[in-house]
């Protein structure tokens, strides 16, 4: 049951399912009606979890990186839009943005601003590359610049420092935002540290888990999936995205994957198998 809303994630994100998103929901709706409440480990950008909110559904989200603090502000009502605002408007002309981006990744977090220039470092990462941090220090810092096209490059559009560009991540931001505290719960936690009070929760729902894939690199927060899941209350129907079928799961292809382009349009990457793992609820 559609509410009429279209949120999508407020940026880019390496691993992000906002292509997916879509077809995962219709899927799970599919198996399980349209009565149950979502959750969402791994999280990520949220891409599963607004497609859910736009089928109104509550969602429990959870991430121990950045954006798990970014869900866990909204869901509270804490996230404050002024001082989002404020941050884009320190912002230079694109041509200058990669450059501050860069230095403000090296300078010590002030975690009064986090989740807000989180947002901003996030939309700038090159390729949507995970940003994290340590302590007081970004991690994980490569951004993009913005770039021109010449007579003979292959690629004939600009690269832009950030995706989206300031004014469409403050609009993204702000229409999660309005309707966050009504549909987000969110937790900034280890998605293991979490397994009790999934478990205890006895209200119907879902679980949903997108982690990091086997056997690929730049992620911050690897963990044994099969731990994970053989943890969880198995009278709850369990789904896994992952780029092979996960063992005793019924594994649905949702894309052969695509290749990717280099800056000046020149395919560079195999493409990523994406596989929906299901394990259906034990009665």
């Amino acid at each position: 049951m559609f509410n009429g809303l279209d949120l999508v994630p407020p940026c880019s994100y390496q691993g992000g399912k906002q292509r997916l998103a879509l077809q995962i929901a219709e899927i799970i709706e599919d198996r399980e009606g349209e009565d149950f409440l979502f959750y969402d480990l791994c999280c990520g950008s949220g891409a599963v979890s607004l497609e859910m909110i736009n089928r109104n559904h509550n969602v429990i989200m959870v991430d121990k990186g950045p954006f798990g603090a970014v869900w866990e502000k909204i869901g509270k009502g804490e996230f404050n839009l002024e001082i989002l605002k404020s941050e884009i408007d320190k912002l230079p002309d694109r041509e200058y943005m990669g450059e501050y981006l860069r230095k403000l990744s090296e300078q010590a977090i002030d975690f009064d601003l986090y989740v807000y220039q989180y947002l901003l470092l996030q939309a700038g990462a090159f390729g949507g590359k995970q940003i994290w941090n340590v302590g007081d220090k970004w991690c994980n810092n490569t951004f993009r610049n913005y770039w021109k096209p010449t007579e003979t490059s292959n690629r004939k559009s600009p690269v832009n420092p950030m995706i989206p560009m300031p004014d469409t991540l403050y609009s993204r931001v702000s229409d999660i935002v309005e309707y966050g505290t009504k549909y987000i719960t969110a937790y900034h936690k280890d998605v293991l540290d979490m397994v009790d009070i999934i478990n205890n929760d006895n209200r119907e729902k879902v679980i949903y888990i997108d982690p990091p894939y086997m056997n690929t690199t730049g992620y911050f927060n690897n963990f044994d999936i099969y731990e994970l899941i053989n943890r969880l209350d198995k009278r709850n129907p369990i789904y896994v995205s992952e780029g092979i079928i996960l063992d005793n799961a019924d594994g649905i292809i949702l894309s052969n994957g695509r290749k990717k382009g280099n800056i000046s349009g020149n395919v560079k990457k195999n493409p990523v198998v994406e596989i929906l793992n299901y394990f259906e609820k034990q009665v």
